[in-house]
């Protein structure tokens, strides 16, 4: 990839007389790749009720479709990948270029926080060269299992 016609024609005139031509222009813009995960979702421990999210840069051309999908287990116990939000009312996904170019951003945010939430999440990108996928988990302490009683009033 050069970063102009007159930068390829310069590179393709110093070849060695033997190889003149070899170097020509294919396209205009920048190179066509498949997407690279740059920042994979960080692991979150939080508890019930808490607002959390996940996020996933990933750097591609052309710009790449993110998803988030949890994994999770059939009745028959093999892995199935749950595209969300799907039904989930507590969960929320947003996709916006950049930060840089030829770069996007995916978050899936969980507000509520629910002990159901609890598992591996897959940030998985894809274009029409390629595709690529990280994971980040989230492990959720559910705060109702540890609530003490409240101590009786003293009496006078």
């Amino acid at each position: 990839s050069y970063p102009s016609v007159c930068a390829l024609r310069w590179r393709a005139w110093l070849a060695p007389r033997g190889r003149l031509g070899h170097l020509h222009k294919a396209r205009d813009g920048p190179c066509e790749f498949a997407p690279v995960v740059l920042l994979p979702p960080q692991s979150i421990h939080n508890v019930t009720g808490a607002q959390v999210y996940l996020s996933c840069e990933v750097r591609a051309e052309p710009a790449p479709v993110i998803t988030w999908r949890k994994l999770m287990h059939s009745p028959e116990g093999t892995e199935v990948l749950e595209e969300l939000p799907g039904d989930h009312a507590n969960i929320a996904v947003h996709v916006r270029g950049g930060p840089a170019d030829h770069e996007a951003t995916a978050w899936i945010l969980i507000n509520p926080l629910r002990k159901e939430d609890e598992g591996m999440y897959q940030c998985h990108a894809t274009n029409v060269i390629g595709e690529s996928q990280s994971y980040g988990t989230v492990t959720v302490l559910d705060l109702s299992r540890y609530k003490s009683p409240l101590a009786p009033a003293d009496h006078l």
